[in-house]
């Protein structure tokens, strides 16, 4: 991952030189990014509303605290926002997923934050603000969509991701999937091995 930034880094610096050395920036044709995108806020964001007929507000939150408290994941899921009042939860976690980057196959830890809010009969969720660790310590944090956008580092002269970026946006994908599908099953009590 520093090495990724060490790259970044250079071709930030590539394109402070002058005109005629700069670094040509690949134009986007026909790829379009395969990440759910929100509209608003221009974030790669999983979200929906699921109903629930019957589940009360209570009983939603506290299935998904103990969602929260039960998830797998290469961190410990930390709570910021813990408000039974106002059901809501927000937490933050991280993954270590695999990168291909310069055909190595390297670990590095990608982070996103995870909001659910319950109301009687229904409850929504957001998976939103991936990022990858910056290597500057203290937390800091390079958001995904920095890589989404044409640069030289992260897509060919076609304008097509490179392999470094495709293995991430195939992280991300299987990622948030799999989020997604557990919160929905576990937040509306509906277990995937219950086939009377």
């Amino acid at each position: 991952m520093r090495i990724l930034l060490l790259l970044l880094c250079l071709g930030t610096a590539l394109g402070a030189v002058p005109a005629q050395a700069q670094v040509k920036l690949p134009k986007l044709r026909g790829w379009v990014s395969p990440l759910p995108t929100d509209s608003a806020t221009g974030k790669v964001s999983y979200k929906a509303v699921v109903q629930v007929p019957g589940a009360s507000s209570a009983e939603l939150y506290k299935r998904a605290k103990q969602w929260f408290a039960d998830a797998p994941s290469t961190t410990k899921m930390s709570l910021q926002t813990d408000d039974a009042a106002g059901g809501r939860l927000v937490g933050q976690t991280g993954e270590l997923v695999m990168q291909n980057f310069f055909g190595a196959n390297v670990q590095v830890p990608l982070w996103r934050t995870i909001t659910i809010e319950v109301k009687p009969g229904r409850f929504r969720y957001q998976i939103t603000d991936f990022a990858f660790d910056s290597g500057k310590g203290l937390g800091a944090v390079t958001p995904i969509e920095n890589y989404l956008t044409p640069n030289a580092l992260t897509f060919d002269a076609n304008g097509y991701p490179q392999p470094v970026l495709q293995s991430t946006i195939d992280a991300i994908q299987r990622s948030g999937r799999q989020q997604v599908s557990a919160i929905r099953q576990r937040v509306s009590g509906k277990s995937t091995d219950d086939n009377w």
